[in-house]
């Protein structure tokens, strides 16, 4: 059984990786890896608050890595600082990260090339399976998360905070893809399957980064 590190967001695809790999006999899942923000405390992006990412830790059972980056980093000061995590997680005899990319190239690329130089591979459970098929199996396997991000340049501010649920996709336009997974929208997932206990967490006030594009919910008790 090889030992491995999940690449860790706090979204659906995430956890919907950790569902398949628990399935694999292959590999075992000694840890989580997720990058907060030095100055706000949140996921960049996602904007979930680092609190919350311990939460699904905690619930999992699975140690998180935590590397807190400056708001604005540079690929070359990002790629030393995951690097110097890599060579922790040598010293542990563990050589892979799992990632739950979907199906872009030049993201997975760039993955790979950073691997590549810091002696580590990559695995990618959820390459290239049917989004919609991805969508609706996280659902039907009583997953549930909330819409915590989305771009209003694709997406209603007013979608921020709903529930990512059979309801919420049938609604998403046909340019949109069903996992979000061109940036469209970005999620928390409160439960599951591969949780211990659900956290309780609902949306509470809207708030916009990135001069007005990105609409955020914030989750509060």
């Amino acid at each position: 059984m090889k030992d491995i590190i999940v690449s860790w967001s706090g979204g659906k695809d995430s956890a919907y990786a950790i569902y398949n790999l628990k399935k694999n006999n292959r590999y075992y899942i000694r840890g989580l890896l997720s990058t907060t923000s030095i100055e706000s405390h949140r996921l960049p992006i996602h904007e979930v608050r680092r609190e919350l990412l311990q939460e699904q830790a905690a619930s999992l059972g699975i140690p998180l890595y935590e590397l807190r980056l400056p708001q604005k980093v540079g690929n070359r000061e990002y790629e030393q600082i995951v690097g110097q995590q890599f060579d922790e997680f040598k010293k542990q005899g563990i050589y892979t990260i799992a990632y739950a990319d979907l199906f872009l190239e030049d993201i997975k690329a760039f993955r790979n090339q950073h691997l590549k130089r810091s002696g580590m591979e990559g695995i990618y459970p959820l390459w290239k399976k049917d989004t919609w098929k991805v969508a609706r199996d996280f659902i039907s396997k009583g997953f549930y998360a909330i819409v915590t991000t989305v771009d209003t340049e694709k997406l209603s501010a007013e979608m921020a905070g709903m529930m990512y649920d059979e309801s919420f996709i049938r609604s998403l336009p046909d340019y949109v893809d069903p996992c979000g997974e061109n940036g469209e929208f970005h999620t928390y997932v409160m439960d599951g399957p591969i949780f211990n206990d659900p956290i309780f967490v609902k949306s509470g006030e809207r708030f916009k980064t990135m001069e007005g594009r990105f609409a955020h919910a914030e989750l509060i008790r």
